[in-house]
């Protein structure tokens, strides 16, 4: 393939290639700052009170369901290791007018994220500078983002991994005030306190019951979808086939345990928060204050304006290249969405189109937004999870021994618990999803001059990404 351009020595991505940059802890850490680690800090207030002061049950639990759904998006992008993620699964393994519903509705969680991120910062930094209008925040925090993320990936993956120290640096020092706190006496004043983790008195109270810990699992899992944006860059990734599916693990799992040690140790050092808080929307100020961090519960809100970064940098990032994908297939306009920029190597028209996409939040609330995030991101799941049956036990037939656990099983556990997240959403938030489902599937008939015709495949041989063994 010929290349447009030369800069020194090395050659410039054709308009059909990305850079091959990310190994496997840039991955890692690009998906953690999609997810935004000190994310428990900020569900910490809400979810607790919502589950009677079972936030580490309901992290555990959320944990073990994504775990399966991470699995599905490792076994299909070491079959298909290219750009589009749940959309590109989706359609190789299953139906490509169900491939694009799906990219059409996850693409409505990817637009959505940095909005929702920029709704969050903004609000904490109106607090702070009431003086300056909110939308001042929300301009400049998408002007920021988008500038990085068109500058090209290895600028992204830097900022990010900066990011995701700082984050990470953050978890370290509540832990360890927690533990400070705790083996002083404070709290439980024990490491070992089983109501810490899961209250039977409370569950078994007929208005409480397990239904508020699903409840809170709807609103948790999105803290766990780092994994989801790590696969839209597998055409960015060095060895993908091999380590998209370890990040992808490795994320998901990885931040589990540390959710569920860190809810745990939070609510030994103070059992009754739940009942207790000020304001559930800031319970971790509170917190940082009775375990001696008072000077982080009156910074802490730069942090978050600091993961309000990192966070649309991954989703921007991610949602660029699956729309640069669904151009390539012709299934959205080539010539805008389909192009590489050769001087940057990256999808520049999609990033500045996201830009614009996200100042929505100068008219959005927050509680919309969410709403919005949820659906996508359940529903793009779910399918991941069916591909996986579709493509390894139907059409592959690998039936025997251990593949019935890992190609039908697993998947299958994985499938039933997003379906059950689904469930618990609210009504605005399904109606809203469906309204969006909707308006995708007229474009899609209209397209296909009403499915007389499919949707363009992709220009891949899907036959080399087969996994093989």
């Amino acid at each position: 393939m010929k290349p447009e351009a030369t800069i020194g020595t090395n050659k410039v991505q054709s308009e059909h290639e990305f850079k091959r940059v990310l190994g496997l802890p840039s991955l890692v850490f690009f998906g953690l700052a999609f997810l935004i680690p000190t994310t428990i800090f900020d569900m910490y207030g809400v979810v607790s009170n919502l589950t009677h002061g079972m936030f580490s049950l309901t992290h555990a639990i959320t944990a073990l369901a994504m775990l399966f759904t991470a699995y599905s998006y490792g076994r299909m992008a070491s079959a298909f290791p290219i750009s589009g993620s749940a959309y590109t699964y989706v359609q190789k393994a299953m139906n490509p007018y169900i491939g694009f519903l799906t990219g059409w509705t996850v693409m409505m969680d990817y637009l959505l994220v940095p909005m929702l991120s920029y709704i969050f910062a903004s609000n904490y930094m109106a607090a702070l500078f009431p003086s300056i209008p909110k939308w001042v925040w929300i301009i400049g925090f998408t002007l920021l983002v988008t500038t990085v993320s068109y500058i090209g990936i290895n600028v992204t993956a830097w900022v990010n991994n900066t990011i995701v120290l700082i984050q990470l640096s953050i978890v370290l020092i509540v832990v360890f005030f927690l533990i400070k706190y705790i083996s002083g006496g404070g709290g439980a004043g024990t490491f070992f306190d089983l109501n810490a983790f899961v209250n039977l008195s409370e569950i078994a109270k007929p208005d409480v019951g397990w239904n508020v810990i699903f409840v809170g699992s709807s609103v948790l899992v999105l803290s766990y979808f780092g994994f989801d944006a790590v696969t839209t860059v597998a055409e960015e990734a060095i060895n993908p086939k091999v380590n998209i599916a370890r990040a992808a693990l490795i994320i998901c799992g990885g931040v589990g345990i540390l959710f569920v040690a860190v809810s745990y140790l939070m609510m030994l050092a103070w059992p009754t928060a739940w009942s207790e808080f000020a304001d559930v929307n800031v319970g971790s100020l509170e917190l940082f204050k009775k375990i001696g961090l008072g000077i982080l519960a009156v910074i802490y809100p730069f942090f978050t304006v600091i993961g309000a970064i990192a966070g649309p940098l991954a989703g921007q990032t991610s949602c660029s290249r699956m729309l640069y994908k669904m151009g390539q297939e012709r299934v959205l306009p080539k010539k805008f969405f389909g192009y590489i920029n050769p001087k940057t190597a990256t999808p520049t028209n999609n990033i500045l189109l996201i830009g614009v996409v996200s100042l929505s939040a100068l008219f959005f609330d927050l509680t919309t937004a969410i709403s919005l995030v949820n659906f996508g991101a359940l529903f793009g799941c779910f399918l991941v999870n069916l591909s996986v049956i579709f493509h390894y036990f139907v059409k592959q037939k690998r039936r025997k021994g251990v593949n019935v656990l890992r190609y039908l099983v697993a998947p299958a556990i994985g499938a039933f618990a997003i379906l059950f997240f689904i469930y618990k959403l609210d009504a605005y938030a399904k109606t809203a999803g469906l309204i969006w489902l909707a308006i995708g599937f007229t474009y899609l008939a209209l397209n296909t001059n009403f499915f007389k015709k499919l949707p363009p495949e992709l220009n891949h041989d899907s036959n080399k990404y087969i996994e093989q063994g």
